[in-house]
């Protein structure tokens, strides 16, 4: 390898590397890259008036609930143990039911009907508003205040730099958003046809994999999907940056084996129901009459009375690399650079 080629393989590492499209090795549950138990990944900021999400939710900015359940089936127990809310910003929590344990980058303002089936840590601030705060632990790194003196537990004060996310949003939103672009660039399994106007069909001719795709304006229709074998993964690649599912039907969609690709999407209305994940990493999605999603949902942005069922994606995309193979490809080509370096040290 000359020097040349040399300085173009470091240059391509350092891209993809910068790009997070090589992670390090992980354990990884789907072709997304997420545990199935995260029902929702927000980016940016998670205002809900009312409704739930049944499996766990990431939010990366700040969170504002009411009337809400998270990671419960019945309000009575958690579905998935360990954290079932992380918050990276402020957390603003009027009324409802979180279960499992919840994380709070910064500051914590409850009301009256605020219930947590967890611990809570809390970055920033906490702010009962003399409200009685049911959880089985309480800690924060700032200040707290409105706390009533029979409050149990009481909440403890802990140092600085103690409450740990778990989760680098930015990164995973270019993971992903990478990702994203990767389903779109892939080959179409064929058309969809609507010949009387009204339903649009896709053929998936019995394949593994399915691609379509579609415009915005599609998608507004009747939506059906034909010739599906016993585990076909469907990818419906949905263009345009402003789009509304509207208000229709969906037949023939396999839990978990559909996902809807929303690479250019920078706004989303959605009020209908649907056995499908989504991954719309730089979308608003927008529920404002509801909805009802089977699946996981990837957004930069969420807000509306929209639910959420848990409901794992578990398509097979053989055709673009697992997290697992980009890191093997990584350290194939790091020890391609190693020993062309070592023979030209030796060159010398």
């Amino acid at each position: 390898m000359n020097r040349t080629a040399y300085h173009r393989l470091t240059l391509t590492l350092l891209t993809l590397l910068a790009m997070g499209v090589m992670p390090l090795a992980q354990a990884q549950t789907n072709a997304l890259g997420l545990e199935s138990s995260l029902n929702l990944l927000s980016f940016g900021n998670f205002v809900v008036p009312s409704s739930d999400i049944q499996g766990r939710v990431a939010v990366g900015g700040n969170a504002s609930i009411a009337n809400y359940s998270i990671n419960t089936l019945d309000g009575l127990q958690a579905v998935y143990g360990g954290t079932g809310l992380t918050v990276g910003g402020n957390l603003s929590y009027a009324s409802g039911s979180i279960w499992g344990n919840t994380i709070i980058g910064g500051s914590l303002s409850t009301g009256q009907g605020a219930s947590f089936g967890g611990s809570v840590q809390i970055g920033g601030d906490l702010n009962t508003n003399n409200n009685w705060l049911g959880a089985t632990a309480i800690s924060y790194v700032g200040s707290a205040t409105g706390v009533q003196q029979w409050q149990n537990p009481a909440p403890v004060q802990v140092a600085a730099g103690s409450v740990q996310l778990g989760i680098d949003f930015a990164a995973e939103q270019q993971r992903l958003t990478t990702l994203s672009q990767s389903f779109d660039s892939l080959a179409n399994s064929g058309v969809g046809v609507n010949p009387w106007g009204g339903t649009f069909v896709f053929d998936a001719h019995g394949a593994d994999l399915a691609v379509f795709d579609l415009a915005s304006a599609d998608v507004a229709k009747n939506l059906r999907l034909d010739n599906l074998g016993a585990n076909t993964t469907v990818i419906l690649n949905v263009h345009g940056q402003t789009i509304d599912f509207g208000q229709h039907g969906y037949e023939n969609f396999v839990a978990g084996h559909v996902l809807f690709n929303l690479p250019e999407a920078t706004q989303v209305t959605f009020a209908s129901g649907v056995f499908a994940s989504f991954l719309a990493p730089l979308a608003q999605f927008n529920t404002p009459i509801g909805g009802l999603i089977s699946g996981q949902v990837v957004v930069a942005g969420w807000n509306g009375m929209g639910q959420v069922n848990d409901v794992a994606f578990t398509g097979n995309i053989a055709a673009v690399p697992e997290p697992e193979t980009y890191a093997m490809m990584l350290a194939g080509l790091l020890a391609i650079v190693a020993t062309t370096r070592r023979r030209s040290a030796v060159r010398l």
